[in-house]
């Protein structure tokens, strides 16, 4: 892969709120993307974090009925057939000293580029409801819920569009979810 195909991955990979309905993703593909990201960097390679796959139907609709989505858009909720196909949920293992959030965003960065790779978008919803997945899941005390993400195929548009006013993403008269990113001149404060 040279760089233009890999910034092109990266700026397709965007968070996805809007899901089609009826897809279904097998467990050893969500497997595959974790033994990739597995491998990624983890602060003093203490690799605390781990991983729950769910594909189940029931438990999938259980997980994003009660997540939070998009809390900028808030004349917007998501319907029950915009709901993902399957979660993965990124647990922090306690009696491992390390840097759970920072190997969480190494994972996470690298899980929905795999993702995007096989043809799936992604949402990591820090709302999803951490006793929910306690009690589902039988975790232990030492087991924490940081992040889930929902998975599934997009079913709408999501452009980057320049900072007008705020960082905030929105809606557009046409219903374009649009996602507005600093330009490369604000965020590159030196060169020396």
């Amino acid at each position: 892969m040279n760089f233009k195909d890999f910034k092109k991955l990266v700026c397709n990979t965007r968070t996805t709120r809007r899901f089609k309905k009826d897809i279904t993703i097998e467990n050893i593909e969500l497997e595959e993307v974790l033994d990739a990201a597995r491998v990624v960097s983890s602060a003093k390679n203490m690799q605390p974090l781990k991983y729950i796959t769910v594909t189940d139907k029931n438990v999938v609709k259980k997980l994003a009925s009660t997540c939070q989505w998009a809390a900028h858009l808030e004349e917007w909720k998501q319907k029950e057939d915009e709901q993902p196909s399957a979660f993965i949920i990124v647990l922090n293992d306690t009696k491992i000293d390390g840097f759970a959030m920072l190997d969480c965003g190494i994972a996470l960065n690298n899980i929905m580029l795999g993702l995007k790779i096989k043809g799936y978008s992604s949402c990591p919803l820090a709302s999803i409801d951490k006793e929910l997945c306690k009690e589902l899941f039988s975790l232990g005390e030492k087991i924490e819920p940081l992040i889930g993400i929902a998975i599934g195929i997009e079913d709408e548009t999501i452009k980057v569009v320049d900072v007008k006013l705020d960082t905030n993403y929105y809606r557009d008269e046409i219903d374009i979810h649009c996602v507005p990113k600093r330009d490369l001149n604000d965020v590159l404060i030196g060169k020396y």
